[in-house]
């Protein structure tokens, strides 16, 4: 076994250095991987198809770290989606279909209905769905790389880097946009967005903005004429973690760009001169050094223009810079209050107290101490639960996690496999589900195994 292994290890990684676009790869638990397809799975097996391998040939589970696939997400007409945060670290993605004291249910793309425990909820949050103008990545092809040889390399439905240098595309940006992605490094942060450049071929286009993350510091130019505008915004968590939410909204009628850090708003521009601007309608993303930079759940969408959300006040470190309007010096935000236990944060800012009475497609009804109010469930960022102590799902042999497309990920033992593409499985989380196996990304096994956590962590870079 051994020295087909070694065979396998030598093949995949000829495969590798070629290949641009993801492939179905499975990988062993000695660390050695197999580019190829999926023949079959059963609960104790896969079989594999290899261009090396003479046929289709099975491995054992118990031998598996995971397994690679191709998937997309189907685009959807949903005017919200909700996030379920699971106790055992689990988040799914669908829309509300109902809520009680007992559970949540939720319409999912993946496993249609599913219902699940309020115990076994820590957090719901809801986003609305605008109009997409991205979602990916989905592999290198229609981005242009400035650096030969290419800074960039997509793997497990992100993008990595290798080296200093710049990946992009034009996306056909509107006017008013939001470009969200989950970024992760090693070492020092050096990253570059670049957004309405009419130069998809250059790091520093003359168009448009740039915004620059270097370790917790943030700092926005013009493409027209590289000034800084407004003040220096601080990031702490940039320099404290490894990996963030970014978001970017941004508004070339107006001016007015702001970022957001895990879904805080941490810095607020505006730019008086933007009609001088050069506008054109692509994004860049450029790495800085040579400290390794993952890219994830890349969003770009239509976004109205209207900041309801401002940064704290932060402390005098930021350098005042030339250009622009600096809307902390002219304005003294007071700190977001945080909903109070038991109310329901609104997207407009306010909150609202009560329970959650019925959900009808894409209307909520929600009773209040004073009457009922009925609104469309894209309005709401959060939903508050009936307070529950919580409690953690079991773990169980023959436990495998599944990865969706857009980085959500699901906990269940693997009870059968259909015929017809699909797995059923089980969880006290919400029971039993039937699941498309062409939904995941990947699939990991042995996933309780300590021995395996470095090689799964380490294969993540």
């Amino acid at each position: 076994m051994k020295s087909v292994f070694a065979i396998i290890f030598l093949a995949a990684a000829l495969a590798r250095a070629t290949a641009d676009e993801e492939k179905s790869v499975v990988r062993f638990a000695n660390g050695d991987q197999l580019s190829g397809s999926l023949d079959s799975l059963t609960t104790e097996r896969l079989v594999w198809n290899s261009p090396i391998l003479e046929k289709a040939t099975p491995f054992f589970l118990k031998s598996v770290l995971d397994l690679k696939l191709s998937a997309s997400q189907p685009k959807s007409d949903a005017r919200h989606e909700a996030t379920v945060s699971l106790t055992n670290g689990d988040s799914v993605r669908g829309q509300l279909a109902s809520i009680t004291d007992d559970a949540v249910e939720l319409d999912t793309w993946y496993a249609g209905r599913m219902k699940f425990r309020r115990v076994m909820i820590s957090d719901i949050q809801v986003d609305e769905r605008p109009t997409l103008f991205y979602q990916g990545p989905e592999g290198v092809e229609g981005w242009t790389q400035t650096e030969e040889p290419p800074a960039w390399s997509f793997r497990d439905s992100s993008f990595r880097s290798v080296a200093a240098g710049g990946i992009a595309r034009d996306i056909a940006l509107p006017d008013e946009c939001s470009i969200s992605f989950i970024a992760g490094w090693r070492g020092t942060f050096a990253l570059k967005l670049n957004f309405f450049s009419d130069d998809i071929h250059q790091d520093s286009p003359e168009s448009g903005y740039s915004m620059t993350f270097q370790q917790r510091s943030i700092f926005l130019q013009s493409g027209k004429n590289q000034l800084a505008l407004g003040r220096v915004a601080n990031a702490f968590a940039l320099q404290e973690n490894e990996k963030a939410k970014i978001e970017v909204r941004a508004s070339a009628k107006s001016g007015q760009i702001s970022v957001f850090i895990d879904g805080k708003c941490i810095g607020l521009w505006k730019d008086a001169d933007v009609a001088a601007n050069k506008i054109g309608r692509g994004i860049h993303f450029v790495t800085l050094n040579a400290s390794p930079v993952k890219l994830s759940n890349i969003r770009v969408t239509a976004w109205d223009g209207v900041a309801d959300e401002v940064p704290e006040m932060q402390p005098a470190a930021g350098i005042r810079q030339f250009g622009g309007l600096d809307l902390q010096d002219d304005q003294k935000p007071l700190v977001e209050e945080k909903p109070k236990k038991g109310r329901m944060m609104l997207r407009n800012g306010d909150s609202l107290a009560g329970e959650v009475v019925a959900i009808n497609g894409d209307m909520i009804t929600i009773k209040t101490p004073f009457k009922e109010v009925r609104l469309p469930v894209e309005m709401l960022k959060s939903v508050a639960l009936k307070p529950a102590d919580p409690e953690r799902c079991k773990r169980e042999n023959g436990d495998v996690r599944g990865w969706f497309p857009d980085g959500s990920s699901i906990v269940f033992k693997l009870e059968s496999v259909g015929a017809d593409g699909t797995l059923a499985g089980t969880n006290q989380n919400f029971g039993a589900a039937t699941f498309k196996i062409d939904a995941f990304s990947r699939i990991e096994f042995n996933i309780y195994d300590p021995k395996l956590e470095d090689l799964r962590n380490t294969g993540g870079w």
